[in-house]
């Protein structure tokens, strides 16, 4: 007989310190910062060689720390994800992302101890992956993790290299915002999709046309500080504020600073963006700029009568030795940008012997909040240790943003009703991989017995594996599959499910 028990519960945010926060990031070729110590930040060597992005987050309480990246010549999803051992996870292979540079996000599951959410976007391909989120258990294994599940679909969207999350004003979920792009036609669109991970799962999408169109795959979402605008920039020249509902999740305003031109030529190229800490000064990075001009490092004052008017030239790079790209804020509220080197002996990877200025440090701005030459950027200023930068820098989220205090949701008052769930059970095949992925929660029993089916009933493929917590997950390689109806069946001792997909 099913129980159901009704329970009320106040949330009250009470001010105290963060269970997550922004002090680990792992990035470029081994970089590691440790920044629990802001005044006084540590280099350590993390798994990671990647010249795009990346995300991860520390548990402060615990002091577990997970962090994904994806890796760049790979065909198919290649998210890899690590502990604080530096090792992979348990199934921490295969997970979505394709080696671009803000595709990836990791944020707490709300009110489920141990467990992170990973989210990924399609960004190219003639079968996009769209939105896919997997399940990270980080405190499973005496502390080495498991993933728990793996790419499950929300759509199948192609979307701009621009995923941001930022926490709801309640201070205990989040919204995850991205673009979708157009990769048939090109045509401009300006369609914004937001989804919710709240305690239930993720819900969504809500979906908004607002704003100015975009007609490319590349850019950048940058949340200020207290969450209440963000910042888009893409690399055909887009620059463009957005005023941001934490309560409801909607863009409830715009203010373009710089249209993206109609064709070519592209005389701006923005790879990233920044807010100081204040919100009143806007940074982007420009690496590649039309024929004969050079990489710049660009300040717009956002108190200014005319913000397009205000932009400033903080610092010219050199094109034949470097490109800057990423730009992200720091715990020590001190903007980094890292550099690829690009000059003479220049590969991806980088050669073992390969160390000089360029690659080996961060470039800062170390008072972000004052205007012009007074914010003190220092090129290549913070050493890396072992450590090599190439493009990217972590894709992460404010995790210490507290509720919109004042707002009429920075509290959580609700009645939850905790009931036996039924299970779930996707499966979605992915043509261009060549691969079938199986993800189910609540399920009873230990041992899982996968069978794949063909119409007329002949067995294609089986395999076992094992239930962790009521999870299982499975990537299953299906070669030369030809078209039809499949039929996909999961046994345990005690259960029976089944399921269908069309290829």
């Amino acid at each position: 007989m099913k129980k159901n028990i009704l329970l009320l519960f106040i949330f009250i945010w009470s001010g105290g310190v963060a269970q997550f926060s922004n002090n680990i990031w792992c990035f470029g070729d081994s970089c590691g910062i440790n920044w629990t110590n802001f005044n006084s930040p540590t280099n350590f060597v993390s798994s990671v060689v990647n010249r795009g992005g990346s995300v991860s987050i520390l548990d402060t309480i615990s002091g577990d720390f997970v962090y994904a990246n994806s890796r760049s010549g790979q065909i198919g999803p290649n998210t890899k994800v690590w502990n604080r051992y530096n090792e992979l996870m348990q199934n921490g292979t295969g997970l979505a992302g394709t080696a671009w540079y803000h595709e990836l996000q990791l944020l707490p599951y709300p009110d489920h101890d141990s467990l992170m959410v990973l989210f990924g976007i399609g960004v190219v391909g003639n079968t996009p992956d769209g939105l896919l989120y997997s399940i990270i258990n980080y405190k499973a294994n005496n502390d080495s993790g498991i993933v728990t599940q793996k790419n499950i679909q929300l759509n199948n969207l192609p979307a701009v290299d621009a995923l941001a999350a930022v926490k709801h004003g309640n201070g205990r979920d989040w919204w995850i915002i991205f673009q979708r792009w157009d990769n048939v036609n090109i045509t401009p669109n300006n369609e914004y999709y937001i989804y919710l991970l709240s305690p239930t799962g993720v819900s969504g999408p809500f979906i908004q046309s607002i704003g100015s169109s975009h007609s490319t795959n590349g850019g950048c979402i940058r949340f200020n500080q207290n969450g209440s605008s963000f910042v888009n920039v893409n690399i055909r020249g887009l620059i463009e504020l957005y005023d941001f509902d934490r309560c409801s999740g909607l863009i409830t305003g715009t203010t373009p600073i710089e249209q993206e031109p109609p064709g070519i030529p592209y005389p701006n190229s923005y790879f990233s963006c920044e807010f100081s800490p204040d919100g009143s000064k806007l940074y982007v990075s420009n690496p590649v700029q039309s024929a004969g001009s050079i990489s710049s490092l660009y300040q717009f004052d956002l108190n200014a009568a005319n913000i397009s008017a205000s932009r400033v030239l903080i610092h010219p790079f050199d094109t034949d030795t470097v490109q800057l790209n990423d730009l992200k804020i720091a715990p020590d509220n001190k903007i980094y940008l890292t550099c690829f080197y690009v000059g003479p002996g220049a590969t991806y990877p980088y050669n073992d012997s390969l160390y000089n200025m360029y690659n080996n440090n961060l470039s800062v701005i170390n008072q972000p909040d004052s205007l012009g030459a007074a914010c003190n950027f220092q090129p290549f200023s913070f050493n890396l240790g072992v450590g090599r930068t190439y493009y990217g820098l972590p894709n992460n989220a404010d995790y210490e943003m507290g509720p919109l205090v004042g707002s009429g949701c920075d509290t959580i008052t609700a009645v939850a009703e905790i009931k036996t769930e039924a299970p779930f059970f996707q499966a979605w095949y992915k043509s261009d991989w060549n691969t079938l992925f199986v993800n189910t929660t609540n399920l009873k029993g230990h041992q899982v017995h996968l069978r794949v089916f063909d119409s007329t009933g002949r067995l294609i493929t089986q395999q076992k594996g094992t239930v962790y917590s009521g999870y299982f997950t499975a990537d299953v390689t299906l070669n030369n599959l030809e078209a039809g109806v499949y039929i996909v069946q999961i046994a345990t001792e005690k259960e029976k499910l089944s399921t269908k997909f069309v290829h």
